[in-house]
């Protein structure tokens, strides 16, 4: 019989690994395309500039007011294999990551604040300056429900638009089920002596949730589908190297659309 581990012994794991700035980490080699990435440093916040129809760009990160879109531009990483992650930078990890971008996280954080998308950062528990752990109640899905995203992947196809919500990209490696596409909950990440860490560790979509990434998917928790990981679906269209754009929207969710709860309080 396996018994499940309980969310707090589940977070634990997840936010132990998180280094302070400055921490000796285990670097992933650039992928080519990205030859002379510079890692981003957390802080530094571009010009914004004036795109057409009224968008506007922070880097590579584009802001569009009217559709309420941030569209982030990408490089597919992965054409097989496990994955625990759907977006990473160069200096992420990106031997597990789908996809790979040289936008910094920063800038899709600031983009989305710029769009009111609600952030719910209270999900992860945390320590002290002196490493000593915080008091921390599990949420209940009242308290997220309305910091929800819907993360969509364009791309061409000759002179075709094709789009995916992921769940014909990646499925269960036990079950061959599809991902679903509606639990990606926007937790932002965490500034550590000035600098956001999602941009400093690179990981900024998470589908085995990452403190320091800034989207993280939500739905293991108490489905005990992961078991045998989520892994790229050897049928999808794409191959490594082809552009797409990410694009991030958080529609309207209730508190009673969400009254099924995504996660189940430690015994």
């Amino acid at each position: 019989m396996k018994v499940r581990p309980s969310i707090l012994s589940v977070f634990a794991v997840l936010a132990a690994g998180i280094l302070p700035v400055g921490a000796d980490v285990e670097q992933e080699e650039p992928a080519p395309a990205f030859a002379d990435f510079k890692s981003p440093d957390g802080r530094s916040v571009p010009p914004f500039e004036k795109l057409d129809g009224g968008r506007i760009g922070i880097g590579k990160v584009i802001v569009d007011p009217a559709r309420k879109q941030v569209i982030v531009p990408a490089l597919v990483n992965m054409e097989e294999g496990l994955i625990e992650y759907v977006l990473c930078l160069p200096n992420g990890k990106l031997h597990e990551s789908l996809l790979v971008t040289d936008a910094d996280p920063f800038h899709m954080s600031l983009a989305m604040k710029m769009l009111g998308f609600k952030a719910f950062e209270n999900f992860f528990p945390v320590r002290d300056e002196n490493l000593e752990w915080l008091p921390f109640t599990p949420p209940e899905p009242r308290d997220f429900a309305d910091a929800y995203v819907s993360l969509k992947l364009k791309w061409k196809d000759g002179k075709v638009d094709r789009e995916s919500d992921l769940s014909d990209l990646v499925i269960n490696a036990r079950t061959k089920q599809p991902f679903p596409a509606d639990k990606w909950l926007y937790t932002n990440s965490f500034f550590y002596s000035g600098a956001y860490q999602c941009s400093l560790c690179g990981n900024a979509i998470a589908i085995f949730a990452d403190r320091s990434s800034m989207i993280n998917y939500i739905g293991d928790y108490n489905e005990g589908d992961n078991e045998a990981g989520w892994i790229v679906h050897s049928k999808h269209p794409l191959k490594p190297g082809d552009p797409v754009e990410i694009v991030i929207t958080q529609p309207f969710r209730s508190v009673r659309e969400s009254s099924k709860p995504h996660i189940q309080p430690a015994p």
